[in-house]
C-alpha cells in the first residue's frame, strides 16, 4: 500500500525521494530527511521574511537540487539543499493575493493564480533574474494585459454573462495534466465552482469551461494517474471524478463531513484529509474506455483516520505500489501518517 504524509493547518508539507518540507505561518520552513526507521532528522530551515502576518504559503516543491516556495503576497524563493556550505536563496517577486502556485513537471515553468490574477506561466530560469530597471513614464505606457519578462502565457477572462456583466477572476486551485516536455495543459478551479481547462498553445481562454462545484467554488483539484482524470473537492462535503473529455461527473464519494483541502492519487488508491480532521483512504477506478460512458462502479472510503488538529495538506511519497504487503504493514502506514501530523 502507499505511503502519505500529512500536515496540519500551521502549514504544507511536500515530499520528494527522502526529503520532506514543511512551511509554517510564522514563515519559517524546514526541511527533513526521512530515515528508515521513519524518524525526521531537520537537514535544513530557513525562514521567510517577506511573509505577512495575513499572508500564508501557497505553494511548496521539492527536489532534489532545492526546495521552491511561494506565498500568497508573492514572494517566490528557491532554496539549495545539496550544498556543502549555505548558499544564498535565489529570490523572485510575483503579484500578490495568490491562492494557487504549482511546478511543472519538468521544474522549467510554474503556474499561479489568485484574487484578480489569472492563471498565468512564467520560466523558472528567468522568474530569478534581476528585472530590468524601467521608469515611471515607462510603467505607464505599459499595457494592462502585457507579459512581464519573465511570463509566458496569461490566460485571458471568460467572456461576459448572459446580463453583460463582467465575471470576477479568482482562482483558488491549478493543476499541470501530463508531465509533457512543453507542460502546456493545465486545469484550474475558481471561486464560483468553475473547472477550466487551458492549452497555452491554443488560445488565452480556457478550452473547456464546466461548472460543477455543487457548493460555493472549488476547494482542490488533483490530476488523477488515468487519462483524462482529474480529482475535484467543493467547498462543501463533494468529491469526485471528473472525465476532462466532456467534464461528466465519472463517480463520486459518499460520507464526508468536512471540505476536502488536498487530494493525493496514487496508483492504486487516493487519499485526501478535510476540515473535519479526518484522512481518508478512497478507492479509484479508471475513466470509461469511451467519453460519456456511465462507470457502474461507485468511489468507496476503505479507511480513515482522525487527526489531532485539522490537516491541509496530504502528499504521496511517490513511492511504487508494493507487489504483497502484510496487515502488520498496512497498520505502519497509518502509524506512520500520525506521526507525521505530530512533526509537522
Amino acid at each position: 500500500m502507499p505511503r502519505f504524509f500529512a500536515g496540519d493547518e500551521l502549514g504544507n508539507i511536500k515530499i520528494a525521494i527522502a526529503k520532506l518540507t514543511a512551511g509554517l505561518s510564522d514563515g519559517t520552513a524546514s526541511t527533513f530527511f526521512l530515515r528508515d526507521s521513519d524518524a525526521l532528522e531537520v537537514t535544513h530551515q530557513w525562514k521567510e521574511t517577506r511573509l505577512r502576518n495575513e499572508h500564508r504559503y501557497v505553494g511548496l516543491e521539492t527536489f532534489e537540487k532545492g526546495t521552491f516556495t511561494c506565498t500568497s503576497n508573492g514572494a517566490l524563493r528557491f532554496t539549495r539543499l545539496n550544498v556543502p556550505d549555505p548558499a544564498e536563496p535565489l529570490l523572485g517577486a510575483l503579484p500578490t493575493r495568490l491562492h494557487a502556485w504549482e511546478m511543472s513537471p519538468n521544474q522549467s515553468t510554474f503556474a499561479y493564480g489568485g484574487d484578480e490574477v489569472d492563471v498565468s506561466v512564467w520560466d523558472t530560469e528567468r522568474a530569478f533574474l534581476p528585472r530590468p530597471q524601467t521608469t515611471d513614464a515607462e510603467n505607464k505606457k505599459r499595457k494592462r494585459d502585457a507579459l512581464f519578462p519573465e511570463e509566458l502565457w496569461r490566460a485571458k477572462n471568460v467572456s461576459n454573462d448572459n446580463l453583460g456583466l463582467r465575471q470576477p477572476v479568482c482562482v483558488t486551485s491549478l493543476t499541470y495534466l501530463a508531465p509533457s516536455s512543453a507542460s502546456h495543459h493545465l486545469v484550474a478551479g475558481t471561486e464560483l465552482g468553475n473547472v477550466r481547462r487551458y492549452d497555452t498553445r491554443a488560445a488565452r481562454r480556457p478550452v473547456a469551461d464546466w461548472n460543477v462545484g455543487k457548493t460555493n467554488g472549488i476547494k482542490a483539484l488533483k490530476k488523477g494517474m488515468s487519462e483524462h482524470e482529474v480529482f475535484v473537492s467543493d467547498q462543501g462535503c463533494n468529491l469526485f471524478a471528473l472525465d476532462l473529455r466532456n467534464g461528466q461527473v465519472i463517480y463520486g464519494y459518499k460520507g464526508l463531513s468536512g471540505a476536502v483541502t488536498s487530494i493525493a492519487p496514487s496508483h492504486s488508491v487516493l487519499a485526501t484529509c478535510a476540515l473535519d480532521r479526518y484522512v481518508r483512504i478512497h478507492s479509484t477506478f479508471s475513466p470509461p474506455q469511451h467519453a460519456g460512458q456511465q462507470q457502474e462502479r461507485k468511489g468507496e472510503v476503505l479507511e480513515k483516520v482522525f487527526m489531532k488538529s485539522i490537516p491541509s495538506v496530504i502528499v504521496w511519497d511517490q513511492a511504487a505500489d508494493a507487489t504483497s504487503e502484510c496487515a502488520a504493514e498496512d497498520d505502519d502506514v497509518w502509524e506512520t501518517m500520525e506521526t507525521t501530523e505530530v512533526y509537522s
